[in-house]
């Protein structure tokens, strides 16, 4: 298995193919790629795409999200 950072993942790809291999809309894909969240992509030893998960600290919200 290998989890690859979203952004090197998407980066030879169009954003709705990349979007499509991870199950999201391009829009979605758009906006996380623009965002400084930690979102990596993780495959399997013959490189299909597993799924996608975010690292996240506890206690992230900010004080005006509450």
């Amino acid at each position: 298995m290998a989890d690859i950072p979203l952004r090197e993942f998407a980066k030879d790809k169009t954003q709705a193919a990349a979007a499509k291999k991870i199950g999201v809309t391009q829009s979605a894909l758009s906006q996380m790629l623009r965002s400084d969240r930690q979102i990596f992509v993780r495959t399997d030893s013959r490189g299909r795409v597993l799924g996608a998960y975010e690292i996240r600290p506890i206690g992230s919200k900010k004080p005006s999200d509450r």
